[in-house]
């Protein structure tokens, strides 16, 4: 240990450690001090890694589709990672229903819809409506919650090689997450009374939503024969996901070609092209 001899004006002597000697305790403390300032960055870190994988992830899930160009149906696969089973499924809707297999057990539809107000919006690629009250359907006793329904214009859905001006899609979710669309046709034979009140309040602005302030129900303008084809396929935008029971209604529900011709006007043409059925059957109730 290096000791130096330090004089005062009274010639007194003391006796001190020397820098060097004080150095590796401050050095451990220093290091000590450090491990744990260091803990709160590490986990800042790894809290915005986490942060940026969701919004990389989120980005990739919302790239931008249309039904036209290099953006349509025919490129969705390529558009983003998360659209790959646009291209690749086997499962894939819409379907033209043509062959139909009859069951050997009838299949129980019963609707439980209620009036209630109703939110308009335009997506972008539709007009999507969402139902205040709680709704929802029961398929062979088993329960789906309504979401929302939209449209889309032409029909999505051929029925034996025919298309219709436009088609309603209900979309319904049961407790896990299982996923029942319900196809109506909508063919311009005669107005629908109820149907031209929500029309009068379709949003032009794209991300715009409206509050309509009517109560509306549902069952006002569905069918009333609920006979329908039902088979297993996709969400028919992006992301395309398979697993989705289809119940598609035989018979179709009303609308004026001008009301047709209004949500053309607001959205465009948003129908994805017919898709292999490929192993599938389909049927009929």
């Amino acid at each position: 240990m290096n000791i130096y001899r330090v004089f005062n004006a009274s010639t007194k002597t003391k006796t001190y450690q020397s820098r060097a000697s004080l150095m590796p305790n401050i050095l451990l403390v220093f290091l000590v001090l450090s491990s744990f300032m260091a803990l709160p960055v590490v986990a800042s870190e790894k809290s915005k890694q986490l942060t940026n994988t969701h919004e990389t992830s989120s980005k990739d899930l919302q790239a931008h589709w249309d039904y036209l160009g290099v953006e349509g149906p025919q490129h969705w696969g390529m558009l983003s990672k998360k659209y790959m089973t646009c291209e690749t499924g086997n499962r894939q809707s819409p379907i033209n229903i043509t062959m139909t297999h009859h069951g050997d057990h009838q299949q129980k539809l019963i609707f439980h819809y209620q009036t209630s107000l109703l939110h308009e919006m335009n997506n972008g690629h539709t007009i999507q409506v969402s139902h205040v009250s709680g709704c929802r359907v029961d398929l062979n006793d088993h329960k789906y919650k309504l979401r929302q329904f939209h449209f889309h214009s032409p029909s999505e859905h051929h029925i034996e090689d025919k298309a219709f001006p436009m088609e309603m899609h209900l979309v319904h979710q049961d407790d896990s997450g299982h996923a029942l669309v319900i196809a109506v046709m909508m063919e311009t034979d005669a107005p629908q009374l109820v149907l031209s009140k929500l029309w009068k309040w379709l949003p032009e602005q794209t991300k715009k939503e409206v509050s309509i302030p009517l109560e509306l129900s549902l069952t006002d303008i569905l069918p009333t024969n609920t006979d329908h084809y039902a088979y297993l396929g996709s969400l028919t935008t992006p992301p395309c996901t398979e697993g989705v029971q289809w119940i598609v209604l035989k018979e179709p529900m009303h609308i004026t070609q001008q009301d047709v011709d209004q949500f053309v006007h607001i959205i465009g043409h948003n129908a994805r092209p017919i898709q292999p059925l490929r192993n599938r059957h389909v049927d009929e109730d």
